[in-house]
């Protein structure tokens, strides 16, 4: 019995001395994050093509076109046949020839403005309320 427990203290003699030397290698190592090296893999898309040679000079993918009359169409008989009703999978009114949302267009209420509820909220309030109790 006595052996089992010498075997059992020198067992857990030397664990403690591993993990005190493992924990004394890790803080004698202060890395900064410039230290470590980061594995990054470089992302490449090659298109083969030049695509500059098929758009014009001063191509904006982004800018909405000046005039309507410049906006090249489709042609009728370019037309692909997809072979089912695209209308059912698009939301109601849909208009892929729109103008883009123009900013102009919303309506903002001016901060000035006063406006009239055309009811009483005193008879909603509880008697004697005061919004100011409480600041």
């Amino acid at each position: 019995m006595n052996t089992n427990i010498i075997k059992i203290s020198a067992l857990s003699f030397l664990a403690a001395g591993q993990i005190a030397l493992a924990n004394d290698t890790l803080n004698d190592k202060n890395l900064t994050v410039d230290e470590i090296t980061y594995l990054q893999e470089e992302e490449t898309t090659s298109l083969d093509i030049d695509t500059e040679a098929y758009l014009p000079e001063d191509f904006n993918p982004y800018a909405s076109p000046a005039n309507v009359l410049h906006v090249s169409y489709i042609d009728e008989a370019d037309v692909v046949e997809l072979g089912f009703d695209t209308r059912k999978y698009l939301p109601e009114g849909f208009n892929p020839y729109r103008c883009e949302f123009d900013i102009h267009s919303i309506e903002y209420i001016d901060e000035t403005d006063l406006f009239e509820l055309d009811f009483d909220t005193r008879q909603y309030l509880p008697e004697n309320f005061d919004a100011n109790i409480g600041r």
